[in-house]
């Protein structure tokens, strides 16, 4: 099969923290690593708030192309 090319854009994909509302949560690296129930440990950047996210790892790069914009 042809190779095929379109132009595309990065977005970065955040999950804002449920308690304070501001800051952005990430991986929370001492814990890392998905669960059986597919739920990722993170935490806030800013409170410290450490939460179970379902859906991966946030921060993430999502790739869109032009027309899923």
């Amino acid at each position: 099969m042809p190779e095929v090319r379109r132009r595309v854009e990065p977005y970065e994909v955040s999950y804002v923290c449920d308690a304070c509302g501001h800051g952005m949560m990430e991986l929370d690296r001492e814990s890392s690593g998905e669960s059986e129930s597919g739920l990722y440990p993170h935490i806030c950047m800013i409170c410290g708030h450490r939460q179970n996210l379902k859906g991966g790892v946030y921060p993430r790069i999502m790739y869109l192309g032009e027309d899923d914009v």
